[in-house]
């Protein structure tokens, strides 16, 4: 009943530290500040722990997980060359592995090992946030009952200004930024592609970009639809713009430049609401069109954190999910999205 979260005195790691917590799961809070770690661990009261632990170091990691069920990755970026030494490290300790990740590299790195961690009777959780744990649910809620294939698939995300920047999660995005975008049915432009998008009241149409999400490799082998879109979107239609011309001049930022935006946005929170939506739209060949969304007006990044906090609570209470899984090959899709509204979202379905 203990998991050691990587990162866990981040953004996103803290969410789900605390989430964690509350669940009765003893936690250990881990990362390369110890000061932060110790005082995101003091606050959620007896038994929980704190353990400098720097990712890139093997050995430490292995011995920071003695006596742990799971661990759960909150350190990004996410990279194919730092998640497949984490995973070595639970298949080494026999631990259940969980992360938060949307990079289609890291992604498709969990997924690689898969058999090996099916061969322990271990699980290793990948996706378990907004993208792609959200989404490929609320893809499976709108395409359930359809006798054929979808034909187009569209996923957007939308996060309101009103919440936390992390640096991590926005040099992930400036490194997309102008890339190509390998997608079912072509190449894409990571910022390019914007569009008005419906998303449910009370957010309404927002305007979002092209997004290099791993729904591009997940959504055809889920629903064998051939054309995959996944979009970004934010609450400041400036920013929207903003990336959407930096994609089209192809322009690069480093991680400089991604720790001054951190600075810049959460600088001007004041300026929107706390607000987080994932909408999956699903359209056939017969002009029939599907939506499902979770909306939350409130604690938009909790929405997103909670797919891994709700996953990983299963298998330390023993579910016997095995391999390489989406949140919702753990819980069930229908059963992930009726949590999360019951943890404050809305589901909308059209």
């Amino acid at each position: 009943m203990r998991a050691l979260v990587l990162g866990g005195y981040g953004v996103f790691g803290s969410i789900v530290s605390r989430e964690l917590a509350r669940r009765a799961v003893k936690v250990t809070v881990a990362g390369r500040d110890a000061a932060r770690a110790q005082a995101l661990a003091s606050s959620l009261g007896e038994g929980h722990a704190a353990r400098a632990v720097d990712v890139r170091d093997p050995a430490a990691l292995r011995q920071a997980l003695d006596g742990h069920s799971a661990l759960v990755s909150c350190a990004g970026p996410f990279a194919a060359g730092t998640t497949r030494p984490v995973l070595d490290v639970c298949l080494d300790a026999r631990v259940h592995y969980a992360d938060i990740a949307d990079e289609r590299d890291s992604l498709r790195a969990v997924r690689a090992c898969g058999a090996r961690f099916a061969e322990r009777s271990l699980c290793a959780v990948y996706g378990a946030s907004s993208l792609p744990g959200v989404s490929a649910a609320l893809a499976l809620k709108a395409a359930a009952g359809a006798s054929a294939a979808p034909s187009r698939a569209r996923v957007t995300l939308f996060i309101g200004n009103d919440n936390a920047k992390g640096q991590a999660a926005i040099a992930s995005l400036l490194r997309q930024l102008g890339r190509p975008i390998a997608a079912p049915q072509g190449t894409l432009r990571a910022g390019g592609g914007c569009a008005r998008v419906p998303l449910p009241a009370p957010l309404g149409p927002r305007t979002a970009c092209d997004f290099d999400g791993p729904e591009h490799d997940l959504l055809p082998e889920l629903l064998g639809v051939p054309h995959v879109e996944v979009k970004v979107g934010f609450e400041l239609p400036l920013l929207t713009r903003a990336l959407g011309l930096l994609g089209r001049l192809r322009l690069r930022a480093g991680e400089r430049a991604a720790r001054w935006l951190s600075r810049l946005g959460n600088a001007t929170r004041g300026w929107g609401s706390p607000a987080g939506a994932v909408m999956a739209e699903l359209a056939w060949a017969d002009g029939t069109s599907r939506r499902a969304a979770l909306v939350a007006e409130r604690d938009g990044q909790r929405l997103a954190a909670l797919p891994c906090v709700l996953a990983v609570e299963a298998l330390i209470r023993g579910h016997a999910a095995v391999g390489a899984v989406l949140p919702h090959e753990v819980l069930g899709a229908e059963a992930l999205l009726v949590a999360l509204a019951e943890n404050g979202a809305t589901l909308h379905e059209v």
